[in-house]
């Protein structure tokens, strides 16, 4: 989806994102706000996916 956690559209080319790096993530692009984020770290998974455990890329 092209869609945050928020309901907004994101634009995966923008510095203020992130991308959940587990594969099947539904949402997979984030806003960094949305997320309580400052940066982007290294292999991020968002919080359902560490949840459900899914694999890393």
């Amino acid at each position: 989806l092209d869609d945050c956690l928020c309901g907004l559209r994101v634009d995966p080319t923008a510095d203020d994102v992130i991308e959940s790096k587990r594969p099947g993530c539904e949402t997979r692009w984030y806003h960094l706000i949305c997320v309580s984020a400052d940066q982007a770290p290294h292999n991020w998974a968002c919080e359902a996916c560490t949840k459900s455990k899914r694999t890393r890329r």
